[in-house]
């Protein structure tokens, strides 16, 4: 399989089983790693190198960075974790390496734990050329540390354990494209030249799915690369449930609009209420009436007629809610989407990342991974989101992956579907 950023439209969960089986991500190993961590900085740098000196220095705003300090950061993370190890827990809990920086340093600056959000705006950052070849010297540096393993000989079955954090470092930096890709959108640059809308959606019945235990996380005895808040796997009892095969589209969530749902308080209890009470918002973020009463959506730095097939995006976790009240449904628990996705017809990943019920907290066991930061300091006050959308990188892509935002969110490409308890009653496309 070539490891080129993935196309644009969704696949289903059959199509992903037959492409993961033979790419097998979190396996990669050898050259296919080196390919891959080439790739993924390829991607990086097409987000992001197009614009302007003047472009890069960002407004200073939560959810976005200097694309400078980002760069670094990125170069650091990697030179921190492959180059620099072994790493030990300091005395104020940080995590700490052997050998200084020899590259991509100083830890004060580009480390995310140590450098506050705000201070990035306000500590001097490298110029482009110096941030190129810093770069390109991190990235030699990395896959040479990688032959120099013996990797590249030992395929697939390489020890999990050697190739951690190789692995660490290009689903790191294939999240930071992504989070560059919806800054471009946030602050209307031009979309990517590899990008096109997620796909459109047919409707179907929903999904009916039996109850029972079901195991979520990491399977017993898996192998290759897992991250820390997936393990240990976790034993959960569902109820019978029905959930939507595919994304909730554009049209759907327009009839909530036009019937008022932004404005019935019923609709926006508790942090929904402050939320709607600060932004008074009376649609998405990103929609604008147009003459004759349609709507048009932002995409990137244009607008264009909504595409009412076309699933919902940029909404944030109390708009899903108000909806799924609107129309007596629910978000489904994290649970009962990755346990939904097992099924072939539950259409996932490559539209939008899709909001669930849950808070997000460890699976009972937990414990934190090398990277300590990964997970642990954003237990309780964020939402679990699962999918992928169609900026994520296709190695992202895993019924098990699970992604975090405060549900306050919507400047990254999100939906949802709904769900809802079954009833006998009910039609659905059950086996």
């Amino acid at each position: 399989m070539s490891l080129v950023a993935r196309p644009p439209g969704a696949l289903s969960q059959a199509q992903h089983g037959d492409t993961l089986a033979r790419a097998r991500p979190r396996h990669l190993a050898g050259a296919a790693l080196a390919d891959a961590l080439r790739d993924s900085r390829a991607v990086t740098l097409s987000r992001v190198m197009d614009a302007s000196d003047e472009a890069w220095r960002v407004p200073e705003r939560a959810g976005l960075n200097p694309v400078a300090w980002e760069l670094g950061h990125l170069a650091w993370f990697a030179e921190f974790w492959i180059l620099r190890g072994p790493h030990r827990v300091g005395s104020d809990g940080r995590v700490e390496a052997a050998r200084p920086a020899a590259i991509a340093g100083p830890d004060a600056v580009f480390d995310s734990s140590r450098l506050a959000h705000a201070e990035r705006w306000r500590t001097p950052m490298p110029s482009r050329d110096v941030l190129v070849d810093r770069l390109e010297t991190q990235l030699a540096a990395c896959i040479d540390a990688l032959d120099a393993g013996g990797n590249r000989a030992r395929g697939p079955g390489a020890d999990d354990d050697a190739l951690y954090h190789h692995r660490l470092a290009l689903f790191h930096e294939d999240m930071h494209s992504e989070a560059f890709t919806w800054q471009r959108a946030e602050l209307g640059w031009p979309a990517p030249g590899d990008l096109s809308p997620p796909r459109r959606f047919a409707d179907t019945a929903p999904l009916v799915v039996d109850g029972g235990d079901v195991d979520v996380g990491r399977p017993s005895g898996a192998s290759g690369f897992w991250f820390d808040n997936e393990q240990p796997a976790a034993r959960v009892a569902i109820a019978p449930f029905e959930i939507d095969t595919a994304p909730l589209r554009a049209g759907a969530f327009a009839d909530f609009v036009e019937a008022g749902g932004y404005d019935d308080p019923a609709l926006w209890p508790g942090e929904a209420a402050l939320w709607r009470r600060t932004h008074a918002p009376s649609h998405p973020g990103c929609w604008r009436r147009v003459a004759g009463g349609g709507w048009e959506q932002r995409w990137f730095d244009r607008w264009q007629p909504l595409d009412r097939d076309a699933p919902v995006m940029h909404v944030n976790a109390f708009e899903a809610e108000a909806y799924c009240r609107w129309a007596g449904r629910r978000l489904p628990r994290a649970a009962e989407w990755e346990h939904a996705a097992g099924d072939p017809r539950f259409e996932w990943g490559g539209a939008v990342w899709e909001w669930t019920a849950d808070r997000f907290e460890p699976y009972p066991g937990f414990g934190p991974g090398p990277y300590r930061d990964y997970s642990q300091p954003w237990f309780g006050d964020h939402r679990e989101l699962r999918g992928g959308s169609f900026a994520t990188h296709e190695r992202l892509h895993h019924r098990r992956y699970r992604n975090f935002f405060t549900p306050g969110r919507g400047d990254v490409f999100v939906g949802f579907r709904t769900a809802a308890p079954h009833s006998p009653n009910r039609k659905g496309n059950s086996p």
